[in-house]
């Protein structure tokens, strides 16, 4: 039987990555063989590179895999490191998302606030503060993650539920044939089910320096260049303080992210 980790010295020791806003679920491999355990972390940081973290209970809001039998609760325990551990069926697909509870965030000088606002492709907040003729300084964030992964078995053909959402709040979903590396993938971007419009999608490539990044259309798509993985697509709404999810704060943002691996 699994044990419990000490929750206090978990929380030490992961409290320095916590308030790093971008999170993703990266597998140890992303195609593997028939009946192969598979392992996950989660990762926080920026630009696809960042630190493990561990599963913790009490920040997750949902935990869930989803393959050809349907969506599942993942079966785990506070401390587990990596976040994900199965094994894979004979043949086919498996997504793996996870949904965080509220983090808090003070931007503690106006330039960090600014930065992150342009990197994010947010400006019109920085619009709406001039507008109101308020000050930068000592903003107040809540922000709610939303991260999920795609393993596969190697030469599975893509089955149709791959395109179809999870549940997330935010999500990325990809459009068919997203698999395959010849292929320039398009992917959607909901909010509660419903496209955005406008919104910046970035694609990082693990290895590589830079980001190809799009403006959402009026359906919420952005298609990408057709190139070879692995992949770390991320998007980031932000949305005023009235928001009841904001607990108070000044804004309230939710980070979705999908990493996957295509194939040749």
């Amino acid at each position: 039987m699994k044990k419990v980790k000490p929750l206090a010295l978990i929380v030490a020791i992961s409290s320095s990555l916590a308030s790093a806003h971008e999170q993703w679920l990266e597998p140890s491999k992303y195609q593997v063989s028939s009946n192969a355990t598979i392992k996950a972390d989660i990762r926080i940081g920026q630009n696809f590179k960042g630190y493990a973290y561990p599963y913790l209970e009490h920040e997750t809001e949902q935990y869930s895999e989803r393959d050809e039998s349907g969506v599942r609760t993942v079966n785990a325990i506070t401390g587990d490191k990596p976040a994900y551990i199965s094994k894979m069926s004979e043949t086919g697909y498996r997504w793996v998302g996870l949904e965080s509870q509220a983090y808090d965030l003070t931007f503690d000088s106006e330039k960090k606030f600014v930065d992150y606002i342009k990197g994010e492709g947010l400006e019109w907040v920085l619009d709406w503060y001039h507008e109101q003729g308020r000050s930068k300084g000592g903003v107040t964030e809540t922000y709610y993650r939303h991260a999920k992964t795609l393993f596969s078995v190697a030469g599975s053909d893509e089955p149709e539920w791959l395109t179809e959402p999870l549940g997330h709040r935010l999500e990325l979903i990809p459009i068919k044939t997203f698999t395959q590396c010849a292929t320039a993938p398009t992917f959607q971007l909901l909010w509660q089910g419903e496209p955005i419009e406008g919104a910046l999608v970035r694609r990082f490539i693990k290895g590589k320096r830079g980001t190809e990044q799009y403006r959402t259309n009026q359906n919420g798509k952005v298609r990408f260049t057709a190139q070879e993985g692995p992949f770390l697509i991320n998007a980031v709404r932000i949305d005023y303080g009235s928001d009841p999810r904001a607990k108070g704060k000044d804004w309230v943002s939710d980070w979705a992210s999908l990493t996957y691996q295509c194939h040749k």
